[in-house]
């Protein structure tokens, strides 16, 4: 009897509750040039922010856009700039389960590598 508790308390600790919480902020800040800006990356214990510039559609609301996963990455796509564009300041947060180690910011964007802060 023992051991079927066992079992099941390891079965029921080991499912995994996977996510991706995510919020963008979007502030537009000039016109698109080809400019290649580093991404500023901050990881806290709620996850990762990411700073950076992006390429878009003039009147993007920084709400149609996705993330998804893939293995040890994530895609974010956001909407191809069509008629004027703009560029962007996007700072996006994301906290996510199983932990990632890849990122990628837009199509054909740059991919960045996650590593863990190193622990005191």
């Amino acid at each position: 009897m023992k051991f079927i508790v066992l079992i099941t308390i390891i079965f029921i600790s080991s499912c995994s509750n996977s996510f991706i919480n995510n919020s963008l902020k979007a502030e537009k800040i000039g016109d698109c040039n080809n400019e290649n800006v580093p991404v500023k990356m901050i990881s806290n214990i709620n996850g990762e922010r990411y700073e950076f510039q992006y390429c878009l559609s003039d009147g993007f609301d920084g709400k149609n856009y996705t993330i998804e996963r893939s293995g040890d990455s994530l895609l974010v796509k956001f909407p191809i700039a069509t008629g004027k564009t703009a560029l962007y300041k996007l700072t996006l947060d994301i906290d996510a389960k199983p932990a990632y180690h890849h990122i990628t910011l837009g199509a054909g964007g740059q991919t960045i590598t996650v590593l863990p802060a190193e622990r005191l």
